[in-house]
């Protein structure tokens, strides 16, 4: 092995948990049910319409909508997998009758990009283990984090992009003071 090698673990990031479900009480009950395993959450958005798509309707229902959930902790990427295992097993503790309540998708946002977590196996998304593949949603370029082709509408949209602006800001912030490791 060369001695000029060094495998660094990359600067944490702010887990980022979406929590989607068809009333905001059944989506923040979810989310209480992460801290005890993620520490406290930091910040969350307002309640999203999650209108932009049908895929969870035969399951969850209509009017769905979603919270995202960014946790105070500095989260090491490399457990990405495990959250989103975490997340996985959680949403089947709370199943009704084999139906989803809730639908619990982690990321984490690093200083240049935002990584969503997913089963789902398509071109762009690089398989890390254990069924898990990386989404990369975001990139931060210009001043701000930009999407890409294929990011969700929601992630695309302003008002979320100015969110993860707002919580690296704040990574920024704690980095500064000596408390982001």
């Amino acid at each position: 092995m060369r001695p000029d090698l060094d495998y660094r673990e990359p600067e944490p990031g702010a887990l980022m948990i979406s929590a989607l479900a068809g009333t905001p009480a059944t989506a923040l009950a979810a989310a209480q049910l992460l801290e005890p395993e993620f520490g406290p959450i930091d910040c969350c958005s307002f309640w999203l319409s999650f209108a932009h798509s049908r895929y969870y309707e035969a399951e969850m229902g209509r009017g769905l909508g979603r919270y995202l959930l960014f946790f105070q902790r500095p989260f090491l990427r490399s457990r990405l997998i495990d959250a989103k295992l975490f997340s996985d097993q959680l949403e089947i503790r709370l199943a009704a009758a084999g139906r989803r309540r809730v639908n619990l998708d982690p990321g984490y946002l690093a200083l240049d990009h935002l990584v969503l977590a997913s089963t789902k196996a398509v071109p762009h998304r690089p398989y890390l283990g254990r069924g898990i593949y990386a989404d990369l949603t975001l990139v931060f370029e210009s001043g701000q984090y930009i999407p890409l082709r294929w990011s969700y509408p929601d992630y695309a949209g302003d008002y979320v992009r100015e969110l993860c602006g707002e919580v690296r800001k704040k990574i920024l912030r704690r980095r500064r003071q000596g408390d982001w490791r």
